[in-house]
Order: structure tokens, then sequence, then C-alpha cells
């Protein structure tokens, strides 16, 4: 029998949307050029001959296209560090790469992450970073956990095939490598960060009208909903979860445009906008006359 999906659709007060990411700093705050020690630069450079070594078992014995995916840590976030080791461990498999082997671009992930705006930890589970690969034109992702000790930190790291997304038992067949980085902590950047910063891009430019905020007294707009699609992705891995949009009303009712506050990996956030995007409403209003609106719209995506 197929899982039973219910979802639910609402619109929430828009400070308790802007408040999910309020206790993560931005990375884009945060980062600054990583400043490694020789010894580091060394033991970052053998750790990445090691992964290339056994990468034909995670699927490139032909050809294979490697995303590193942002490093997290105990809280299951990344962080300032977490995204700078990512990415010296990317130059490094990139300067050593042979020529069956081809790296993905972290600056792309970078720019990914910061339209989708998925939280770190939702991204930590296996089959979210082969998803995350797969949306990232790659075949096989590199994971890394990130361990911080008083003297030293350890760096696990395993490459996973993007083929085995939702397989049972499917334990990736490379081994875990590993690389203690002494001195690593005082570098700084471990808080919990987002690679996106807090808020995302004004909308007020798709509209050339003022728009009106819950807390400015406007009365949202009345709206038929339509429920969102479950994907076949996060069907095939039960992921349960919400998506919430910052949304743009005309004074007529219309969406003029949507974009992610909070999103979800497996497809969630485009599921959510088209479902939202036929949406039927009457116009919001302030003071009994229709105004144009900015509001967080939440799905809640749930397999019973």
């Amino acid at each position: 029998m197929l899982p039973v999906l219910r979802t639910a659709v609402r619109v929430l007060l828009i400070s308790l949307a802007l408040a999910l990411f309020a206790s993560h700093a931005s990375a884009q705050l945060l980062q600054s050029q990583l400043q490694l020690s020789p010894e580091q630069q060394a033991q970052l450079h053998d750790l990445a001959a090691r992964i290339l070594k056994h990468a034909d078992s995670a699927g490139c014995k032909k050809s294979c296209t490697i995303l590193v995916a942002n490093f997290t840590g105990e809280t299951g976030s990344t962080s300032a560090l977490g995204m700078q080791l990512a990415d010296e461990v990317s130059a490094q498999l990139a300067a050593q790469a042979n020529s069956i082997i081809q790296i993905a671009s972290r600056q792309r992930l970078q720019q990914y992450l910061e339209k989708e705006r998925i939280p770190s930890k939702l991204l930590e589970d296996d089959n979210a970073a082969r998803w995350l690969a797969t949306e990232n034109g790659a075949t096989v992702v590199l994971v890394g956990y990130l361990k911080v000790g008083l003297s030293e930190a350890t760096l696990l790291v395993q490459l996973l095939d993007t083929k085995d997304f939702a397989a049972r038992n499917a334990a990736s067949k490379t081994r875990i490598e590993e690389a203690s980085l002494r001195d690593i902590g005082n570098l700084g950047g471990l808080e919990p960060a987002e690679p996106f910063a807090a808020s995302p891009k004004d909308l007020a430019g798709e509209i050339s009208e003022r728009l009106e905020k819950p807390e400015t007294g406007a009365v949202p707009p009345h709206c038929a909903q339509r429920d969102p699609e479950y994907t076949d992705a996060a069907r095939r891995v039960k992921f349960k979860g919400n998506v919430v949009l910052q949304v743009v009303f005309s004074k007529e009712g219309q969406i003029l445009a949507a974009q992610p506050l909070k999103g979800a990996p497996f497809g969630l956030n485009q599921s959510a906008e088209r479902a939202v995007r036929q949406w039927k409403c009457q116009p919001a209003t302030k003071d009994g006359q229709p105004v144009a609106v900015l509001l967080p719209i939440e799905s809640t995506f749930r397999i019973f």
C-alpha cells in the first residue's frame, strides 16, 4: 500500500519566518580566507590523494564528477570552517585528479544553496547529499564530518555514489578516510552557520507598488489553496519537513513572485512554488482597500 500523503499550507507571521535563521550566523559574514599552516596543507594534500586512490569503488572507474559537500560538525550543521575546509579539499582534489575524474564547482554549489536556502542539517543525510550532487551535475559526492577536540580536529570523509540513492542497505563501498589537523580550532569559524544570508534577496522590485506586511495592519489574502505534490525522490526516502516561501501578492490577488525563505531537499521547493502559483486569491486589504503584500507561506510535507 502506498503511504498516505498529507500536506498543510498556511500563512505565517513574517517575523516568525525570518526568525528561523536568526540563530545561525551568516557564512557570508563569517567566511574569510583560510590560513593553513604548511603541515595542515600537507595533511589535506595527503587526504585528497587517498580519496582519489579509492574513487573507483564509488563509481569512478571510467569517468565521474565529484562534488565536495560542505563539511558538518557535531550539531549536524555546517560552519564557516567546515565550508572553508571543503573548499580546500575540493581544490586539492582538482589539482591531483586524473583525466577521468572531474571536480564539480564549489562556486556553483554556493550559488545553488543561496537560491534554495536548504538548512545544512537537512543535507547531512547520505541520500540528501546524493540528491544535492545530482542537482549540481555530479555523479559522486564527498561528505565530511569535522570533530574538534582540545588540541586537534579530526576530519572524516567518504565518497557516496549517487546511483545508490535510496537503495536498501546503500552503505557506501568506499572507505572512510581520516585526517587529523592540529591547531585547526584556533582558526575560528566553528559556530553553526549557513552558506546563505539570514534573509533572501528583496522582492520589492517585482512590483512597483508598496508591499504591505501583516505587522503594518494588512489583512492577508483569502485563497483557494492547492496542496503541493510529493516528489518521487522525497517519497522514496520518506522525507518529512516543510518549506517556507516568501510570496508577493498583487493588489488584485495575483501571485507575482515566490522564493524560498527556508528550503527542503528532494525538489520540494519547486513543488511548493508550483502549488502556490496555482492559488486563486482575493486580494489582501488594509483599511478596507486592496493592497499588495509580501507574505511567508509554509507548506508541510508528511507521509503517514
